[in-house]
């Protein structure tokens, strides 16, 4: 199973984590490094993040200029509140300049005050239909050439679209979800390449998993996002990745800390890393 670690662009560490983290996580021999999207804090993302955000894109245009190998993750990109011939574009160049290593976590997002922010509640809402209306602009996007596009929430006519991701046929799409059932499955069955769930046990993410390949009418590649506590050790961990394992996914993201308020003391920082490091030396009892 191959092993991703989150990087906090979030909070009062985030500049210092973004610069420092990935070259460590390359040298360790992870196989990807995530960020988190949000644009700006509100109070309900209390006491999970906090109001301190650096932009996901940029972090990762950052990213890959400072690494050579290791692949670059959204997970996951708010897709609605931006528009998708802008955010493709985004995506195909960063795809261009790292040589191919995007992994493009996508999402809906649940906070109406960012969406309002951004100046796009009006489609908070409707934000399911959105998100798989903006995969379809920016599918046709990365197919590259001139072509004309007549949606419900997007209409253009005429554009060129040049150039497309180096990744053929097109950036892997990750679709996130905190749930076995319902739109975020139905839109995993019909646009993913990876299912990207967050906070599911084992146990949930193999019964929901075969039930979306049902769905889909294919086998959709299974992976996790899941937070490590600092309490918990080294061994602890590898034995619930090995459970994530028998479960099916093929790889999971892991974030040490998250927004745990003493990330922001001088010096707990290197706890953090030091902790990754352990993890990364015994990578190799997880398969």
């Amino acid at each position: 199973m191959r092993l991703g670690l989150v990087v906090n662009n979030y909070g009062a560490p985030a500049t210092e984590a973004v610069r420092r983290m990935p070259v460590l996580a390359e040298e360790w021999g992870y196989d990807s490094i995530w960020v988190t999207d949000h644009v700006v804090g509100v109070r309900s993302f209390q006491p999970v993040y906090g109001a301190t955000w650096m932009e996901p894109m940029m972090a990762l245009a950052w990213m890959a200029a400072m690494t050579s190998r290791i692949r670059l993750g959204m997970g996951v990109l708010v897709v609605p509140y931006r528009d998708p011939v802008l955010t493709a574009k985004m995506v195909a160049t960063l795809d261009q300049l790292s040589g191919g290593r995007v992994n493009l976590g996508v999402g809906t997002g649940w906070a109406r005050r960012e969406y309002q922010a951004l100046g796009r509640v009006d489609l908070f809402d409707a934000r399911g239909s959105v998100t798989n209306e903006s995969l379809d602009v920016m599918l046709r996007c990365w197919q590259g050439g001139e072509f004309d596009f007549e949606g419900k929430h997007f209409q253009f006519r005429r554009i060129q679209f040049d150039p497309v991701p180096i990744q053929q046929p097109r950036v892997p799409l990750w679709i996130g979800s905190r749930t076995g059932q319902g739109a975020p499955m139905r839109r995993v069955a019909q646009y993913a390449d990876v299912w990207h769930p967050t906070g599911l046990t084992p146990e949930e993410v193999q019964e929901s998993g075969a039930a979306v390949d049902d769905v889909a009418g294919r086998e959709i590649p299974r992976t996790i996002r899941l937070a490590h506590g600092l309490g918990q050790t080294t061994a602890e961990l590898i034995d619930l990745l090995s459970r994530y394992r028998e479960a099916g996914c093929i790889e999971a993201a892991v974030s040490f800390g998250g927004g745990d308020p003493d990330l922001a003391q001088t010096g707990a920082l290197e706890g953090v890393l030091e902790a990754a490091q352990a993890l990364a030396e015994h990578r190799g009892e997880i398969g």
